[in-house]
């Protein structure tokens, strides 16, 4: 399959889903409350950490090796089966303790029975990393789209019977089991009762630097929920929640598009200067198509609110505004993370998360003592200027100056102050 038709099916893939949730959560903020949505937000974090770490990003070595055994696949399977029982049971005998930190005591059994996700989550990796060997996108969009779907569907149901916030609840697991299934009958993948060493040591060398960046990224991009849970009412993390997924809609579905389709394609190619040409013009692109979708929701965040989630959420106008300035900088990160790997600089990954993290969590506590607006704009300002260092370090790395693609960026940013400005 050609750099295009990826491209294209991972297009499909990914803003079918995004089509989905955005979709879920027009039908489902009609018929639940912002505490059934701000109550799943506390949550999410735990479970999208755990997550990542059960993909551990070791799977990323098998698609830069030339040749892939079923021993390499089950050394992989086996080991995120491990991690995922280990995190499952840490998280099973926790969750009275975060109850306690948020003063919710439902949490308990949302966590318990949420976690069950992270289990199926191990079953799903090494299905993922196989149909992304075999370039086989338009399977892959096949199956996401069905298992999305169905639960999406079943989560209407169960919302539309008083289940409250576990329709939610249900939803994910659904997703992820059916996720698993169709991949499962697709690949027809059996493990073998066997497991290398060699082959665990050459994933986790290329992974460990990527694991340790996204285990950062994942607090750092989700960790405002829970600062906001922390600092504000139930009602408040709810509406938060859904003007936050309102505003990386695009965002998400760009970023996973470049995620899965710019590094295997990318994997390949040893030249700097062909990468630094296809990431020149997918940086330009990628603004663009950000900047626009930004511009419609801080010019219109009331319509929009109105329009989507209904006038009891017209609240979250307000921070679909200003959250919306998050997404050019977080699409260009997720963009030079993908470059970043393509040059086999894991380290750098690593290490630009954390600044970020630390950017981030300090400016928003530091905001979080003057009020929840400015606890909005402390993400949007660590979010500008974590990405000013992602594209230094990665043009140094390709030995091209930072200056037109900074200009980009903040050329971005001015246009979209000046339309808040205006249509404040």
């Amino acid at each position: 399959m050609g750099f295009k038709s990826t491209i294209i099916w991972n297009g499909i893939s990914q803003f079918g889903q995004s089509g989905i949730q955005f979709l879920s959560t027009i039908i489902l903020a009609r018929l639940l409350t912002p505490d059934d949505f701000g109550i799943i937000g506390m949550v999410n974090i735990f479970i999208i950490l755990s997550q990542v770490m059960v993909d551990s990003e070791m799977g990323g070595a098998l698609l830069r090796k030339k040749e892939v055994n079923n021993i390499d696949y089950s050394t992989l399977f086996f080991y995120n089966l491990g991690i995922s029982i280990l995190i499952y049971t840490i998280l099973y005998f926790s969750a009275p303790i975060i109850s306690n930190i948020y003063n919710r005591p439902q949490l308990i059994q949302i966590i318990r029975v949420l976690s069950i996700c992270i289990l199926i989550h191990a079953f799903r990796v090494v299905q993922k990393i196989m149909i992304f060997r075999d370039l086989a996108f338009r399977k892959y969009a096949v199956i996401n789209l069905s298992s999305g779907l169905i639960s999406l569907a079943c989560a209407i149901i169960f919302a539309k019977n008083g289940y409250g916030y576990w329709a939610l609840v249900y939803q994910q697991i659904i997703t992820a089991g059916l996720n698993v299934i169709f991949m499962e009958m697709s690949n027809r993948f059996i493990p073998s009762l066997s497991f290398s060493l060699a082959s665990f040591r050459y994933q986790f060398k290329f992974g460990i630097s990527l694991l340790g960046s996204d285990i950062i990224l994942a607090i750092a991009n989700n960790i405002s929920t829970n600062i906001v849970a922390k600092v504000t009412s139930l009602n408040t993390t709810g509406l938060y929640t859904q003007a936050n997924k309102l505003t990386t809609f695009a965002q998400t579905s760009a970023g996973a598009i470049l995620d899965q389709s710019v590094f295997p394609l990318l994997a390949k190619i040893d030249s700097k200067n062909k990468i630094d040409k296809i990431y020149n013009r997918l940086f330009l692109h990628s603004i663009i198509i950000l900047l626009l979708f930004s511009l419609v929701l801080i010019i219109f965040p009331e319509p929009i609110i109105r329009l989507i989630l209904g006038k009891e959420w017209i609240k979250a106008g307000g921070m679909l505004s200003i959250l919306s300035f998050c997404t050019v900088p977080l699409i260009c990160q997720v963009l030079g993370k993908n470059i970043l790997k393509t040059l086999n600089k894991t380290h750098w990954v690593m290490k630009l998360s954390g600044v970020k993290s630390i950017l981030l969590i300090s400016t928003m506590l530091i905001g979080s003592h003057f009020g929840f607006t400015y606890i909005l704009w402390s993400l949007v300002i660590s979010q500008v200027l974590a990405t000013t260092l992602w594209i230094v370090i990665i043009d140094r790395e390709l030995n091209h100056s930072s200056f037109d693609r900074l200009a980009l960026l903040y050329g971005a940013v001015i246009v979209m102050a000046s339309a808040y400005l205006i249509f404040k």
